[in-house]
């Protein structure tokens, strides 16, 4: 009977608890382009140049017209290879196929790397990483730092309060 009563309360909990969880909802009516200050918070943003369709097609291998909406901006004077893109999905039902367009694209840069250029970079590139947020997908290649603070920024901005 003690097990019974412990197990119901335990379960009851449980259930507390999750209804506690609030689940985070993101906006969708951001333009790409309004998030690019937020993001650049920890860059130089005078070595950042914004890269257009063709760039997106040729080099990076996305076909642009998957997107609602994007900005890609790449270090344009070779000092480092800071990087980020924001790609919107068109609907909920396409965000993991820009996802896996995007984890695509890190691949190809990772495969194409050479290690006598400019080593000190390789890790920013190997720490690479993803993040979602409803609609909107960022990827960010840039110190650990900066990338905490891109996300960080990226999803406080997005966030339906």
């Amino acid at each position: 009977m003690k097990k019974t009563a412990l197990l119901l309360c335990a379960l009851m909990l449980l259930s507390l608890l999750a209804a506690c969880g609030k689940k985070v909802e993101y906006r969708t009516d951001v333009a790409v382009s309004n998030l690019c200050g937020t993001v650049e918070t920890d860059m130089d943003r005078s070595s950042l140049a914004e890269m257009n369709s063709g760039y997106l097609s040729g080099a990076m291998h996305l076909d642009p017209s998957m997107f609602a909406d994007y900005v890609v901006k790449i270090n344009a004077y070779g000092v480092n290879i800071d990087e980020y893109g924001i790609f919107k999905a068109r609907s909920d039902e396409e965000v993991a196929d820009v996802k896996e367009a995007v984890e695509g694209y890190l691949q190809l840069r990772r495969d194409a790397w050479m290690d006598e250029y400019m080593p000190e970079e390789k890790p920013k590139l190997e720490k690479a990483e993803i993040k979602v947020c409803g609609r909107y997908v960022i990827y960010v290649i840039m110190s650990d730092e900066a990338r905490q603070t891109a996300f960080t920024n990226f999803e406080k901005m997005l966030t339906v309060k």
